[in-house]
């Protein structure tokens, strides 16, 4: 079976399609990892004042910095995560079909059409709370804002389940769908700090 993941996956290095033997990333650990964004947005939306005399003028970009290198944590975790969890890596333990594929990429494409109109509307001083943070940032009631309530959040979550969607092929087991509702979570509380605080 591991021998027919890789011979389908031949683009792919022949050791991504064995498990990563160390250093193992456990869920508790990815769980962790994932939060780690979703407590420092909370921080920065509560407590913006502290960021601000920390940080002073560069507030937005040190923020929107940490912002991208937490993604970059979150995903390399999820990598890792993957690659360590199953014996075929991350290489997929049956071929994925096209419905797969297509849904996949259906999810992660509307999912990134939302954080990039999100960008585009409101730039990287409202994406990385720019009006909290003492600048100047238009209200903006154009898409992707005029048809979904925090459409960065929800775009990244549909792309966490687009994800989900391939990953299953690799790791068909209920710890990639509860890490999906755990991350998704994550997303739902931010926006719920932004509106209720």
């Amino acid at each position: 079976m591991e021998d027919a993941a890789a011979g389908d996956w031949g683009l792919l290095s022949p050791r991504l399609c064995q498990q990563l033997v160390a250093p193992a990333v456990s869920t508790r650990s990815l769980l962790a990892v994932l939060a780690l964004p979703h407590l420092l947005y909370a921080f920065v939306w509560l407590k913006p004042r502290i960021w601000r005399q920390t940080f002073g003028k560069q507030s937005v970009p040190i923020f929107a910095w940490t912002g991208a290198a937490g993604k970059a944590l979150q995903f390399i975790s999820v990598f890792l995560w993957v690659w360590s969890s199953q014996p075929t890596g991350v290489c997929p333990r049956t071929p994925l079909s096209v419905w797969q594929v297509l849904l996949a990429g259906v999810l992660v494409g509307y999912g990134q059409a939302l954080n990039i109109g999100t960008y585009r509307a409101i730039g990287v001083t409202g994406v990385y709370y720019g009006v909290r943070l003492g600048r100047n940032v238009p209200w903006v009631t154009a898409w992707p804002f005029s048809h979904i309530s925090h459409p960065q959040y929800v775009g990244s979550a549909i792309t966490v389940w687009g994800m989900l969607v391939l990953l299953h092929a690799a790791m068909p087991h209920p710890q990639a769908l509860l890490t999906a509702v755990y991350w998704t979570g994550l997303y739902v509380m931010s926006g719920i700090v932004e509106d209720r605080f």
